[in-house]
């Protein structure tokens, strides 16, 4: 049997129970939550959002960047990306990218696959995977993702990057002049083409060299021989020494200053036979280090980037 006391106990909590329940009624009823929350988004917006330079210190900037700004950044696009479903690729696309700024890898990575995940056809995503994973030296991983960003539809991107919030933000912090995404992601496809041939030169993707490499000389890229260069390398990896001398040729006739152009231009004659000449070109390649120029090695270095 209960005693009174319990019985007591029962009998309050069931009327407290009873009488929660009726005053969330009420109050639900009264109140109009999906009004409350339309409320509290800007909100939370405003009082997360930066001030409206903050972009200036690590998008202008190449080092020494400003820990607290970065942190200030990451919890602002945490909350687009939480209250603007839409914007979520773009949201997950700038974490990665203040993430990669901090040194931080792992979080850099997940952040750019969930980006990934929130938009297939967004390209930046897929190019900065490539720039981590290249900078890591793995390169068959890195080839992937360079190939997909390639792959991605040109007009898929530039459409985003013109309705973007995320995007908007980073024009109104620009204090002189304007960033141009447009020139941005026409760099970043050609840099990701570059980037995708040496993966293929580092793994011995010779064949697959060959044809990414002629690929962007057809499609009009190259505006500095870098493809006539990979094309060469290819060629000459291949044993198909002509080929290998008319794009070499061709790629220190558009950089004179490529030392390594000249380098297997030298290595084509000595195969050849024709020694004399082989090391006319050995010395020109010597003459070139010594001024300073490093070859290609100049446009192999990047960052990773959301424009």
């Amino acid at each position: 049997m209960l005693t009174p006391w319990v019985k007591c106990l029962k009998f309050i909590l069931t009327r407290t129970i009873v009488l929660y329940m009726a005053c969330s009624f009420i109050v639900w009823k009264l109140l109009d939550t999906h009004e409350l929350m339309n409320n509290a988004v800007p909100t939370t917006l405003s009082r997360l959002t930066p001030p409206i330079d903050y972009f200036n210190e690590f998008v202008d900037r190449q080092d020494h960047y400003d820990h607290f700004k970065l942190m200030d950044c990451i919890y602002y696009h945490k909350a687009v990306a939480q209250f603007y479903p839409i914007q979520k690729s773009e949201s997950y696309g700038m974490l990665g990218f203040c993430y990669e700024r901090l040194g931080q890898q792992a979080q850099a990575v997940d952040s750019y696959k969930q980006a990934i995940a929130a938009n297939p056809d967004y390209f930046w995503p897929y190019y900065d995977l490539g720039v981590i994973f290249y900078n890591q030296a793995k390169y068959a991983q890195a080839e992937d993702y360079f190939h997909q960003a390639i792959a991605r539809d040109p007009v898929r991107t530039i459409v985003l990057l013109n309705r973007s919030k995320v995007y908007n933000d980073v024009k109104l912090s620009k204090q002189d002049g304007r960033y141009d995404f447009l020139a941005g992601f026409k760099q970043g496809r050609v840099t990701a083409y570059i980037l995708l041939m040496d993966c293929l030169y580092k793994t011995g993707s010779y064949a697959q060299l060959w044809k990414a490499a002629t690929n962007g000389i057809d499609e009009g890229v190259d505006t500095q021989g870098v493809f006539y260069y990979y094309a060469g390398l290819a060629a000459f990896n291949l044993k198909s020494f002509p080929n290998a001398i008319f794009f070499l040729q061709n790629a220190a006739q558009r950089d004179p200053t490529n030392a390594d152009a000249y380098y297997y231009l030298g290595q084509c004659l000595r195969v050849a036979g024709k020694e004399d000449m082989a090391g006319m070109f050995l010395a020109k390649v010597a003459g070139l280090h010594h001024q300073g120029y490093t070859g290609i090695k100049k446009y192999l270095e990047a960052r990773v980037s959301f424009f």
